[in-house]
């Protein structure tokens, strides 16, 4: 099975759109998402709206709890620009994303999620 991990994507959507438009070449059986999706100073709120409609297996980041955890006036500048852009739903589907991952038993790249574009 071959595994393609994206992390960091920190808010840029032009990076994961390239990332994205490549795993088709990469020949990818299944796509994880390490965190650290939205804190940055780019487009938060865009690459939230991408990362939910895709359903990737994604584990929440220390970013990504950053942005859940403290009031926003003592976050970094990085944290505190995307937590004022994220909506409701885009907060609520950051709080699903579980600290850890495990591969279903008996998973195989034909029961895998495969990635999508």
């Amino acid at each position: 099975m071959r595994i393609a991990v994206l992390a960091d994507i920190h808010g840029n959507l032009r990076a994961l759109e390239a990332v994205l438009a490549d795993l088709p070449r990469r020949g990818a059986d299944l796509a994880v998402n390490l965190g650290d999706c939205l804190s940055g100073p780019l487009q938060p709120a865009a690459v939230a709206d991408r990362l939910m409609a895709l359903g990737l297996p994604t584990v929440r980041g220390n970013h990504d709890r950053q942005l859940l955890d403290g009031p926003v006036a003592d976050m970094g500048f990085s944290d505190a620009f995307a937590a004022a852009r994220l909506t409701a739903a885009q907060r609520d589907w950051l709080a699903t994303l579980p600290p850890v991952l495990t591969p279903a038993e008996g998973s195989s790249p034909a029961t895998a999620p495969r990635p999508t574009t």
